[in-house]
């Protein structure tokens, strides 16, 4: 089960790494000098630019996170929906896939209701 050891330390590195990233964010904002209207527009915009970062960031850590719980029940690789194998190819792509390609298709015209 090489692959399946190579799998997990792939998604270990991937769950480091996107913890890193969200330590990074720093979203305090410095408010010891009154800043020109322009100056707070572009600190609002940067500062909501970085929470839709951080969100897409912690929703990939739970993924990941799944994954590594189906690769200690032994159920990687099999679609979340329909049960069926996960096409390997799609798994190197995105290893922390939840579902076959057929099944993510209805998630995302909103056929399949996605519990995250």
């Amino acid at each position: 089960m090489k692959k399946l050891k190579d799998v997990k330390q792939r998604l270990l590195d991937e769950r480091m790494l996107l913890i890193e990233k969200l330590k990074g964010n720093d979203l305090s904002v410095d408010d010891s000098e009154t800043p020109d209207p322009v100056d707070l527009a572009v600190r609002n915009y940067s500062k909501n630019v970085m929470l839709a970062v951080s969100e897409n960031e912690s929703r990939q850590l739970a993924l990941v996170d799944e994954a590594l719980l189906r690769v200690e029940d032994k159920e990687y690789g099999l679609c979340q929906n329909c049960e069926q194998a996960i096409n390997p190819k799609r798994l190197a792509a995105i290893p922390w896939a939840r579902y076959c390609l057929n099944c993510q298709e209805l998630v995302e015209r909103g056929l399949l209701d996605d519990e995250q």
